[in-house]
């Protein structure tokens, strides 16, 4: 079971990792680590945290690194579920292959009529046509706003 802070449930349920924040707690609700592997070997590893920006966006700050260094670059992708029922889908940080975490940020307008959001965030590897991007499972960390 992945560590939490006091005011904040974590569950992990068929390869996604669920954090919950509540309202008036932390900020920032840390999620991952979250892996991609293909052929047997892990490729991508990315983690992070969710947080509400004043209000504003939710916003994820993503750690990424290249596990692999194989020549293929890593990327992380950003989905925002909001509880009125609007989804944003695939917003993506770049592209890199370096063995290091590098940082990004991935933001969306908080939606007024919605009272919570998940992010939804995976580390995937770009292998190349014809074989399809590999991607880890979602971690899914919200916060109430």
């Amino acid at each position: 079971m992945p560590r939490t802070s006091p005011g904040t449930a974590a569950l992990t349920t068929g390869g996604v990792l669920l954090v919950t924040v509540m309202a008036g707690s932390a900020s920032a609700v840390g999620w991952g680590s979250v892996t991609a592997s293909y052929d047997g070997k892990a490729r991508a590893t990315a983690y992070g945290d969710f947080r509400n920006d004043q209000n504003i966006n939710a916003k994820n700050k993503v750690m990424s690194k290249d596990l692999a260094a194989d020549g293929n670059t890593v990327y992380t992708t950003g989905n925002w579920y909001f509880e009125n029922g609007a989804e944003v889908h695939a917003l993506n940080t770049p592209e890199h292959n370096h063995t290091y975490y590098v940082t990004h940020y991935l933001k969306h307008p908080l939606q007024p009529t919605a009272k919570s959001v998940r992010g939804g965030t995976q580390a995937c590897v770009q292998l190349g046509w014809p074989v399809p991007d590999t991607c880890s499972a979602q971690a899914l960390p919200s916060f109430d706003y």
